[in-house]
């Protein structure tokens, strides 16, 4: 997982100012939804459930570093530290109350599949909102 995730963003080094920001964001945010769908959906065939967790590994290892560039540019420099200090902070919470509403509520009530599929709405919702509301900041001068 580790070796993949190192490929992961040696890719987003490579594309991130040739793509964007937000059209990588765009692409890996549903597309890593996806890749666990599937996960879910072969866990019982070790081999598949294995190379399905590397496509994963890979994906999300594009859009970390792209995400973390991308969210710190959208603040003028002088609230660049704090702003994207919030946005973490913001970030780490849901990544610590995540879990345990999925494993304590959604997993046990929809299965893997249909939770992660609802993940994946919530991802695909956000896309929208970045895409529509959000500057792509690629060549832009930051402030």
């Amino acid at each position: 997982m580790a070796a993949v995730g190192l490929l992961g963003v040696i890719a987003a080094a490579l594309l991130v100012e040739r793509v964007g920001r937000k059209w990588i964001l765009a692409v890996t945010g549903p597309l890593s939804a996806g890749t666990l769908i599937v996960v879910a959906l072969v866990l019982d065939v070790p081999a598949a459930a294995t190379a399905w967790l590397l496509v994963y590994g890979f994906v999300v290892q594009v859009a970390i570093p792209v995400l973390y560039a991308y969210v710190s540019e959208l603040y003028p420099t002088e609230l660049r530290a704090s702003g994207f200090g919030w946005a973490s902070t913001v970030s780490r919470i849901g990544a610590g109350l995540g879990p345990l509403i999925f494993v304590s509520v959604m997993w046990p009530y929809l299965g893997l599949p249909l939770s992660f599929a609802l993940a994946g709405v919530l991802v695909i919702l956000a896309v929208m909102w970045m895409l529509r509301f959000a500057p792509e900041t690629k060549g832009a001068a930051l402030d």
